[in-house]
């Protein structure tokens, strides 16, 4: 079979290996249809984080389950990968912290993933798909529940919430705007691109502002009650507090990837205006995998999010290398979508 692999930092190779066979009751065959590339694979490729050389990344996959030990799944199913392989014994999985337990496996950087075009997989680590999901649309489902994950975690639903600020409109933050919407709120969209921001009012912003021009964000300080912050970049960061309003409530979902200096007037801010800030980490919950899962299936079934225009760059595993160097240097802005076998 076809894989593309992570030969060592910043080299890949399009390589023929041997296709895996099922092994113990459980398991599940999977032929790949579509993959997407996360942030979160970036630094993988090139900011030395992979776990090991060689390696195939990616972790936001779909397919089509060819043969099966299990008796969850058939062949000829349609399936998203759940990737995230807990140590159900921790005390954390145990309370249903699935993604906070020690000694986890995870698909895609602990071991290989999506960018080949077979893998064997337990039967827990697997969504079964209704027939309204095609098999494109389903690669999106674990990047649709990172955003879940997060508001399950702030109680969003059970806040007085008028007006949500969403900083950082990159495949995340779209994904977060349209469930948002889905849910009634009016959003303001905040971003360093225009093009981002164009797409954002087009997918249901009530309005956006350019983080590049300070006189845009200083007329929209202490307006919002719910904060939310899914890129990851500095610059988001010393913004937060800044939006929020009194008793505001804000959401980490981003990771930042470098040393961040707040001066203390803006970080007291949690303290003078009363705001209560939550962390969010991955996408799981009780009962395995969690009502994300459940909830992303359900969103996607009725039309409220849309894929096609978060895709910059779409090839294939024989084309990856055609936009390597592009996705090196940041010039692609947006997801990055990779046909293994389709679907």
């Amino acid at each position: 079979m076809k894989a593309l692999v992570l030969v060592e930092n910043n080299k890949i190779e399009v390589q023929d290996l041997e296709k895996p066979t099922l092994e113990k009751a459980g398991d599940v065959l999977v032929k790949i249809a579509y993959t997407g590339i996360c942030g979160s694979d970036y630094v993988r490729f090139f900011g030395h984080q992979a776990k090991y050389y060689p390696i195939i990344l990616t972790h936001e996959f779909s397919g089509i389950v060819e043969a099966s030990q299990s008796d969850k799944f058939k062949a000829g199913d349609k399936v998203a990968v759940i990737p995230l392989k807990p140590n159900f014994d921790d005390e954390q999985s145990q309370k249903g912290n699935y993604s906070l337990s020690e000694g986890y496996g995870f698909i895609g950087s602990r071991e290989n993933g999506g960018l080949q075009e077979y893998k064997v997989m337990s039967e827990d680590n697997l969504v079964l798909l209704p027939e309204e999901i095609d098999l494109r649309t389903a690669a999106f489902i674990e990047p649709l529940t990172v955003n879940l994950h997060g508001f399950n975690v702030a109680q969003l639903k059970d806040l007085d919430v008028k007006k949500v600020a969403l900083i950082g409109m990159g495949s995340i933050g779209l994904l977060a705007l349209q469930i948002l919407v889905s849910y009634g709120y009016d959003v303001t969209a905040f971003d360093i691109s225009d093009d981002k921001l164009r797409l954002s009012k087009e997918l249901g912003a009530k309005a956006t502002v350019n983080t590049l021009y300070p006189e845009q964000l200083e007329a929209v300080y202490d307006q919002f009650d719910f904060v939310c912050e899914t890129s990851g970049a500095n610059q988001s960061y010393y913004i937060v507090h800044k939006l929020a309003a009194k008793k505001g409530h804000i959401l980490y979902i981003g990771t930042p990837h470098k040393d961040l200096t707040i001066e203390f007037e803006t970080f007291e801010l949690i303290n003078r205006k009363e705001l209560t800030a939550r962390g969010s980490w991955m996408n799981y919950s009780a009962p395995w995998p969690g009502e994300e899962w459940n909830e992303a299936v359900e969103l996607f079934k009725k039309g409220a999010i849309q894929i096609e225009p978060l895709i910059a760059a779409d090839v294939t595993i024989d084309r990856f290398h055609t936009i390597f160097d592009d996705y090196r240097e940041r010039k692609i802005s947006g997801k990055i979508f990779v046909t293994v076998n389709g679907g």
